[in-house]
């Protein structure tokens, strides 16, 4: 055991999880000169958490809230700076469609979401254009979408290679001289009165900030009793399925020819995505849907994607949509969401415990925004100083407290 008192065991900062938030507050912080430790249950990027499957969307229109237009437009720009460090390919701009339906009221998650996204982009200046339903069909004979649908647009929109964009960022995060250990659980995190001890299953560290960014494993180390209702008892998780199934012809439906789509639905249960094949990704076309009423555990949760599931995914969102793409899955991949009852993200300290900063329930939209979180937070710590863009995310605000 690492004495506390050992000088060689100070850090500036400790990050305790290294998916997509983790792995982006160690990279920036050590750019910003700090002493920083990376510390992961397992070795990511890994396929136990959130950040995997490959692909995820990015859209500079975020219908979810004028709040997050800082964060993904921040992050498409740290994106191109990765890849021109690294010479490895994170961001594909291949455009993106929102379809959803035209008379759907603002309820369950999504509303008419192509309208919300229209007005956010709009402010904001961003291009997103309403597609008349004739020139979609001209451009995508093969994709059906009903005459009850409406169809947004964005061309700046696109996929990030996910578990790509963590390995880049510990790498060079590791090259900046940041220290980064795997498979080593953290057993407790303990605020002292001008620092924090993070003791592992092996070791003890200590340093002036932690940064907790564990995802669904959030509340064995946010355990605040006097704000229940809004800390790690308001957190669920969910286990959320992606799916590659067979098509005809890889090329066409390449990011090179296809952008992305996203269906939201009448409800929950109607939500699918659809991702198009990166260079070099899987042989297959990807597609997602979402829930939020089972809930799971992390260390329990069934990682197998059945047949019977497949197919049942397949038959009930992808054929009527997608009628040339195959039932026949050729790849299958479990994730998990930790959401909040607003749906909104949660980026704060602890009671009485203020250099402990929990990020975030991300609520199964939050990788867009992560390597520009990251960096907010990286900020946070080295300033002492929030932020005003990251106040909405406070655990205080009314809807995260059920009011």
């Amino acid at each position: 055991m690492t004495s506390f008192s050992d000088p060689a065991a100070r850090y500036d900062l400790i990050v305790v999880g290294l998916g997509a938030m983790g792995s982006a507050v160690v990279y920036h912080a050590v750019q910003m000169g700090m002493r920083v430790l990376g510390i992961d249950r397992y070795d990511p990027p890994h396929d136990r958490g959130s950040t995997k499957a490959e692909t995820r969307i990015t859209r500079l229109a975020v219908g979810e809230g004028s709040q997050y237009l800082p964060f993904v437009a921040r992050s498409h720009e740290v994106w191109r700076d990765l890849e021109r460090r690294s010479g490895v390919e994170l961001l594909h701009q291949c455009g993106g469609y929102i379809v959803s339906p035209i008379h759907s009221a603002r309820g369950e998650r999504w509303g008419d979401f192509v309208l919300a996204t229209a007005e956010i982009a709009a402010e904001a200046a961003i291009e997103f254009d309403v597609v008349d339903h004739d020139a979609f069909a001209s451009l995508h004979p093969d994709i059906r979408v009903a005459s009850t649908e409406r169809i947004g647009f964005e061309p700046t929109a696109g996929l990030v290679m996910a578990e790509r964009a963590v390995a880049v960022q510990l790498t060079l995060a590791r090259a900046d001289g940041a220290e980064v250990r795997t498979n080593e659980r953290v057993v407790s995190i303990d605020q002292r009165r001008d620092h924090v001890v993070v003791e592992t299953e092996r070791n003890a560290w200590t340093a002036g900030s932690v940064v907790v960014a564990t995802g669904p494993w959030m509340p064995e180390h946010w355990v605040d009793s006097a704000e229940p209702e809004t800390g790690p008892a308001a957190l669920t998780v969910t286990r959320q399925v992606a799916v590659w199934y067979e098509v005809d012809d890889l090329e066409r439906f390449s990011t090179d020819r296809l952008p992305f789509f996203i269906w939201p639905g009448e409800t929950i249960d109607d939500y699918v995505g659809a991702f198009p094949r990166p260079p070099g990704g899987v042989l297959g076309m990807k597609f997602v849907s979402e829930q939020f009423h089972e809930r799971t555990d992390p260390d329990a949760v069934d990682r197998v994607v059945s047949a019977a599931e497949a197919q049942a995914f397949h038959r009930d969102l992808v054929a009527s949509r997608f009628p040339t793409v195959s039932d026949r899955a050729v790849h299958a991949a479990v994730c998990l969401y930790t959401n909040t009852p607003d749906d909104h993200f949660l980026i704060d300290t602890e009671s009485g415990a203020d250099r402990v900063i929990y990020l975030s329930a991300c609520s199964g939209h939050g990788f867009k925004h992560s390597t520009a979180l990251g960096e907010s937070v990286a900020q946070w710590v080295a300033s002492g100083n929030r932020g005003g863009a990251l106040e909405p995310f406070r655990r205080s605000r009314r809807p995260l407290a059920g009011d």
